[in-house]
């Protein structure tokens, strides 16, 4: 009847076709929604439970995706640096006690400490980099958002911060897309202010020459900023599982050996983070046995290959039990859901058998079932972009979610468009 009515609005010349097709168009969709709603709120606490399911099942698969997503980057970023060789890295069995007496509270710690550090560096056996991340670069807050900041302190605010020598920065590519580098000269103590390069995101907040002061060190001490990485910099520490730090939102710090003989954790901190270019671990032999001499560390050495393996396998665990509990919750969400139609379908066969006769089409009333299932994955699509954002995990959850909704309403849609009309009169009587 809507539509013969704007047929009669056409022919008296008040609208023209297409404004009937959209109008027409548009009334249906909001009729069959507004069903679709109502028959929900008719039955708030079965829906609801329904609702729980579908959005768990789909957490679930986007936190898999989410995992796997990481992995890969994480290898394509591992293959990006290893062109310069193999990497090992330190692993530290050091005794806790021995840890504590032996170089702690040890009066000549620093010393032997340093005397390590400088073997390691000047060793012609290898070649090494160090990107130390153990502490925090605190400073006044100046307003950033909460993705920046990692805890705050009063007027003070902790922010991610990396150490670096220049061989890192060829190692990682690092390069500026305002300002400068370190040069040769930022990597020696002057006692004067550092430079600092900041990470691409704070250029909103902060300009060239603009002086930081911080008391990360126990004094405080003046930065200068003299440069902002490119964006999506990044390094990566497979000691610390499969993260890559992203530089965005990093502080870039020289590191100057010359402080470390008077500060014992600033030289503990960049021995821990150095990380050795060698064919073979044989090559790092030498270093454990001038350890040992000095009565210092216990190294195990584990190359970037062989951590990447236990990561690879960490992770596929990780992925099947999530998967595991996705597929689960997905099949009795699945169930639960199409069982809830049919006998949606069944109580109100009467109200569609009285539809039918006053000319209403099968694809109507298949579309209001329809948006009953559309309306509660929406909603659970909502709660997966509030926890990964605008991202392809986010696109591939939704894109799972429609197929989800197809394998649900497929079989009430069949059921339905094969009932006979004498079938749906007979059944309603």
């Amino acid at each position: 009847m809507q539509l013969d009515f704007f047929e009669c609005l056409a022919k008296t010349g008040y609208c023209n076709a297409v404004e009937i097709i959209i109008a027409s168009g548009v009334i249906k969709i909001n009729e069959q929604f507004k069903y679709a709603w109502e028959d929900i709120l008719d039955n708030k606490s079965k829906h609801f439970i329904l609702f729980v399911q579908i959005a768990i099942a789909l957490i679930l698969f986007s936190f898999t995706m989410s995992v796997i997503f990481n992995l890969k980057d994480y290898e394509s970023k591992l293959n990006d640096i290893m062109n310069v060789g193999e990497i090992f890295f330190l692993v530290d069995h050091t005794d806790d006690s021995k840890l504590s007496e032996n170089i702690l509270n040890a009066e000549d710690g620093e010393k032997r400490l340093f005397e390590l550090y400088t073997f390691i560096k000047e060793n012609p056996d290898f070649n090494t980099y160090t990107g130390n991340t153990q502490f925090s670069f605190w400073a006044d807050d100046i307003g950033v958002d909460s993705s920046f900041i990692q805890c705050r302190h009063g007027d003070e605010v902790a922010y991610n911060c990396i150490q670096v020598d220049q061989k890192l920065i060829d190692v990682f590519n690092l390069q500026c897309i305002e300002g400068q580098l370190f040069s040769a000269d930022d990597f020696k103590d002057t006692g004067d202010v550092i430079p600092i390069v900041l990470g691409y995101d704070f250029r909103k907040w902060y300009n060239l020459g603009d002086i930081i002061i911080t008391d990360s060190w126990g004094s405080d001490q003046s930065f200068q900023v003299i440069g902002f990485l490119d964006k999506a910099s990044f390094f990566i520490d497979p000691l610390k599982g499969d993260e890559v730090f992203w530089l965005d939102k990093f502080f870039v710090i020289p590191l100057q050996p010359d402080t470390f003989n008077t500060d014992l954790c600033l030289c503990d901190g960049a021995i821990m983070s150095t990380f050795f270019i060698v064919d073979d671990s044989a090559e790092l032999r030498g270093l454990q046995e001038k350890s040992n001499q000095l009565d210092l560390y216990t190294f195990e050495f584990r190359s970037f290959s062989e951590q990447m393996q236990h990561i690879s396998y960490d992770n596929a665990l990780v992925i099947k039990s999530i998967g595991l509990m996705m597929i689960i919750t997905l099949l009795f969400s699945l169930i639960g859901i199409i069982s809830n139609l049919i006998q949606f379908i069944n109580t109100h066969m009467n109200e569609f058998a009285i539809h039918m006769l006053c000319g209403s089409q099968m694809k109507l009333i298949i579309a209001r079932i329809l948006w009953q299932v559309l309306i509660l994955i929406f909603i659970a699509d909502i709660i997966v972009l509030i926890i990964h954002k605008w991202s392809i995990v986010t696109l591939l959850t939704v894109l799972f979610s429609l197929l989800v909704t197809l394998a649900i309403i497929l079989y009430p849609a069949i059921k339905l468009s094969k009932t006979p009309m004498s079938d749906m009169i007979r059944r309603s009587e």
